[in-house]
């Protein structure tokens, strides 16, 4: 039986952000994948109109469908939170690294989308690995991370797979290689969960 596939996603410096740490992640374990899995990574560009057409260049450069597409951005908290819902519409007033605000941005079709896997399961097995508790969130910020969330959910709809979004702490709060170690970990217990069907769920 083939490994399964993970698409794992991040961004690079935006603002001022000048080490985003969900980028470096990213590559990280698309150089290094957990036992039994295969990983595609790619760095989205911090812009609104950007994420979609690089997420189906991603998507379209492989043969086969992922299990699982999990988003990473980072965030000012102290924790990992995961993100339950995209919005439609961009509220954040920060602009994008194409100068565009999300007010200017027009509301994403088929308008909220919420992730079909079981958010419980994602938390309790990522807080396992991280050794810390596990923020879950229902806002996801209005910024660009927010519009990458939607187009994630709406590509997993798209191709029968499922999404799921990461924000990460910044790299003086936990350094790199731990954040590493507890993304691949949790990566390489939780795509097997979603393989066969333990983690997977409608929305509400």
């Amino acid at each position: 039986m083939a490994r399964p596939l993970a698409l794992l996603t991040g961004f690079g410096p935006f603002l001022d952000v000048e080490e985003n740490p969900s980028g470096l992640i990213a590559e990280a374990i698309g150089k290094d994948a957990p036992p039994g899995l295969d990983v595609k990574s790619g760095i989205l560009p911090v812009t609104y109109r950007g994420v979609m057409p690089k997420l189906r260049e991603l998507l379209n450069e492989e043969e086969r469908e992922p299990v699982l597409i999990l988003g990473m951005g980072v965030h000012a908290g102290s924790s990992f939170r995961l993100e339950s819902r995209a919005r439609s519409i961009m509220s954040s007033t920060k602009l994008d690294n194409d100068g565009v605000l999300g007010r200017a941005v027009s509301p994403l079709s088929a308008g909220e989308r919420a992730t079909r896997v079981d958010m419980e399961l994602a938390a309790e097995l990522l807080s396992g690995v991280a050794r810390m508790e596990v923020e879950i969130s229902e806002d996801a910020g209005g910024y660009v991370c927010e519009c990458t969330y939607h187009a994630i959910l709406s590509e997993a709809l798209r191709i029968d797979s499922r999404g799921l979004f990461l924000h990460v702490p910044s790299l003086d709060i936990i350094p790199l290689t731990e954040q590493v170690e507890v993304v691949r970990s949790f990566l390489g217990q939780f795509v097997p969960a979603l393989r066969y069907g333990c983690a997977v769920i409608d929305p509400t």
